[in-house]
C-alpha cells in the first residue's frame, strides 16, 4: 500500500515540516531516479524517488552523496525556491510541494507511471521521465479530483466501493470483503466502510508479507505483521530497504538460475557429442585388427595398388581394404598400428571427460534446486562466487586485435584474424609465453601469459586449449586436438601468408572445443 492514497496523504502530512526549507539540490545519478536535497541553515533532507517499470517507492535516506560523474542536475528552475506548502492532492496519489514564485514539484505516485512534475502555476513545465508524454498536458488545478462521499451517493451506488470510492484501493477493498462486506446490509457496509475511513486519519503503520512473499506496506489494522511504525516516513524507509534486498536476492537467484541452467544444457549437449563420438569409434573395425590382416596377406598384395580384396579371419569374410598406395603393404599395416594406438588414447580420453560432465550435470542439478530454495542472501554469496567466478575471472574483452580472458589468474590472448595472429605472435608474445593452436586445422593463435617463476597450471592449459579449438575450424567438432609449446619454438615461414608458422617441440592435448566454461 506504499502507494495507497490513504498512505500517501499520511506521508504528506509527515513532511509538513519541509515548509521554510529551499530547495539545495535536484539531481539524477540513474535513468530512474531523481534525488531532491531541502535544506534549512544547517539541515539536510533528501527525497530519493526511485521510479522504475517495476518498482517505484519514494526513500528518504539520512544522507545522499553526490557522485562527481554521471550525474546530471534537474529542475534548475526550482534551485533556491523554498518550500510554502506540502499537500496531497484531493483523491489522488501525489504529494504537491507549493515553492515561491508560483512554482510546484509534484510526485506523482502511480505505480508504474509514477513521475516527477514541475508546474509553473497551472502549465506544466517539465517532467523527469520523458517516456510519459501525457504527463505534459496535466493541469496542476485538474489533479484535485471531487468525488461525493454522502451517505444518499453510497445508497445510490449500493455500496459499491470501486464507483463509491476508487481512491480506496484493492487491498482495503479486500480487507472489507474479508469481513464479510459483500453480504452485508447496506447500512452495515456504510458503517463498516466509515469506520475504516476514521481509521485511515491516524492509522498505524506495518510491514507485513504479501501473498507473493514480498515484503508490504499496509496501513489497515493488521494482526500478523513484522515491523509496526507509527511514522510514515520511517515505515516506508524500513520497507524500501527490504524490498530492494528482496529485490536482489530474487534477481541473484534468476540470475544464478539461469547461469546454471545454460551450463546443464551446454553440458548435456557435451556429453551427447562426446557419447556419439565414442559410440563410433567403438562401432568400427579397430585399425590394429585391418594391420593384423594385411601382414599375414602381404604376398596376396600387390605394390601399388589403392585397396585390394582380403580375409578378414576376424569375422570370417572377405572385405576390401583401402591402402596408400605409395607405401608398400607392410608400411600400411605400420601406420594402421601406430594410428590404433592413438586409439585408445582416445577412447580413454573421451570415458574420462564423459565421466567428469557426468559428474558436473549431478552437482549442476543439486545446485539448482538448493538455489531454488534459498531465501537468504549471505548462504547465495556462496553460489554467486561459485558461479559467478566465470564472469569476474573469465571476462572476455572485445576491444583490440585480440580476445582477452582472465582464468585463474592467467591472461588468456586470442587471435581475431590472420593479421591478429601474426601480431600476437610475433610481437605481443613473449618468447616464454606459451602458444596453442589447433591442430591440422586453419584458426586462432592463442597465448598464455607467463607469470614469472611459475609454471602454467593444467587447468588453465586446458582452458586455452578450449578457446583454441572453439576458434578453429574444429569448433563443431566434439573432440579436438591441440598442440601448444613455449612461443620461442614457434618460427614464422618466409613469405608464407599472415599468420602461417612452422611448430617445434610441440605437445598435443585432446579437449572439448568450448567459448564458456
Amino acid at each position: 500500500m506504499h502507494n495507497n492514497y490513504f498512505f500517501i496523504s499520511q506521508l504528506s502530512s509527515a513532511l509538513q515540516f519541509l515548509q521554510g526549507f529551499e530547495v539545495a539540490d535536484c539531481f539524477s545519478q540513474q535513468k530512474e531516479e531523481l534525488i531532491v536535497v531541502f535544506q534549512k541553515e544547517e539541515k539536510e533532507f533528501f527525497i530519493q524517488a526511485h521510479f522504475h517499470n517495476t518498482f517505484s517507492c519514494l526513500f528518504f535516506p539520512d544522507d545522499f552523496k553526490r557522485a562527481r560523474q554521471n550525474s546530471v542536475t534537474l529542475f534548475q528552475d526550482i534551485l533556491g525556491l523554498k518550500v510554502v506548502k506540502v499537500d496531497t492532492a484531493l483523491n489522488e496519489r501525489c504529494i504537491v510541494f507549493s515553492l515561491e514564485s508560483g512554482k510546484s514539484l509534484v510526485f506523482k505516485l502511480f505505480g508504474n507511471r509514477a513521475n516527477v512534475i514541475l508546474f509553473d502555476l497551472d502549465k506544466v513545465v517539465k517532467i523527469f521521465k520523458n517516456n510519459l508524454k501525457l504527463d505534459l498536458d496535466l493541469s496542476l488545478q485538474n489533479l484535485n479530483r471531487s468525488l461525493d462521499l454522502s451517505l444518499t451517493k453510497f445508497n445510490e451506488v449500493n455500496g459499491n466501493l470501486n464507483n463509491f470510492l476508487p481512491t480506496l484501493g484493492k487491498e482495503a477493498v479486500a480487507w472489507l470483503e474479508q469481513k464479510g462486506y459483500e453480504a452485508m446490509l447496506l447500512e452495515d457496509k456504510w458503517s463498516n466502510l466509515t469506520s475504516l475511513l476514521s481509521y485511515f486519519e491516524n492509522p498505524d503503520f506495518y510491514i507485513i508479507t504479501d501473498k507473493k512473499g514480498k515484503p508490504a506496506i499496509s496501513v489497515l489494522p493488521e494482526n500478523r505483521f513484522l515491523e509496526k511504525y507509527d511514522n510514515p516516513i520511517k515505515a516506508i524507509n524500513s520497507f524500501y530497504r527490504q524490498y530492494i534486498k528482496d529485490l536482489h536476492i530474487h534477481t541473484t537467484k534468476e540470475e544464478l538460475y539461469r547461469d546454471i541452467e545454460r551450463r546443464l544444457k551446454h553440458s548435456k549437449a557435451v556429453v551427447s557429442d562426446l557419447q556419439k563420438r565414442l559410440k563410433e569409434i567403438q562401432e568400427r573395425i579397430p585399425m590394429d585388427q585391418t594391420a593384423d590382416i594385411i601382414m599375414a596377406n602381404l604376398h596376396a598384395i600387390q605394390q601399388g595398388v589403392e585397396s585390394a580384396i582380403l580375409f578378414d579371419f576376424y569375422r570370417n569374410e572377405e572385405r576390401e581394404i583401402k591402402l596408400n598406395s605409395k607405401l608398400s603393404p607392410q608400411k600400411n599395416a605400420e601406420v594402421l598400428y601406430k594410428k590404433s594406438k592413438s586409439r585408445f588414447k582416445e577412447v580413454e580420453v573421451l570415458e574420462n571427460l564423459i565421466l567428469q560432465r557426468l559428474e558436473l550435470i549431478q552437482q549442476l542439478d543439486a545446485d539448482r534446486e538448493t538455489v531454488r530454495e534459498i531465501e537468504d542472501s549471505r548462504e547465495l554469496k556462496t553460489y554467486q562466487s561459485k558461479y559467478f567466478k566465470t564472469k569476474e575471472t573469465e571476462r572476455e574483452r572485445q576491444e583490440g586485435p585480440y580476445k582477452t580472458y582472465d582464468y585463474l589468474g592467467y591472461k588468456i590472448l586470442v587471435g581475431k584474424s590472420a593479421k591478429a595472429n601474426e601480431e600476437l605472435t610475433f610481437k605481443t608474445g613473449k618468447k616464454d609465453d606459451l602458444w596453442l593452436h589447433a591442430k591440422d586445422v586453419a584458426g586462432s593463435h592463442v597465448i598464455i601469459q607467463q607469470r614469472p617463476g611459475q609454471n602454467y597450471p593444467i587447468p588453465v592449459i586446458e582452458r586455452a586449449a578450449s578457446l583454441a579449438a572453439f576458434y578453429s575450424k574444429r569448433k563443431t567438432d566434439s573432440l579436438c586436438p591441440v598442440m601448444y609449446t613455449q612461443k620461442k619454438f614457434v618460427r614464422k615461414i618466409k613469405g608464407a601468408a599472415p599468420g602461417m608458422v612452422k611448430v617445434e617441440k610441440e605437445t598435443v592435448i585432446m579437449v572439448v572445443p568450448s567459448g564458456i566454461d
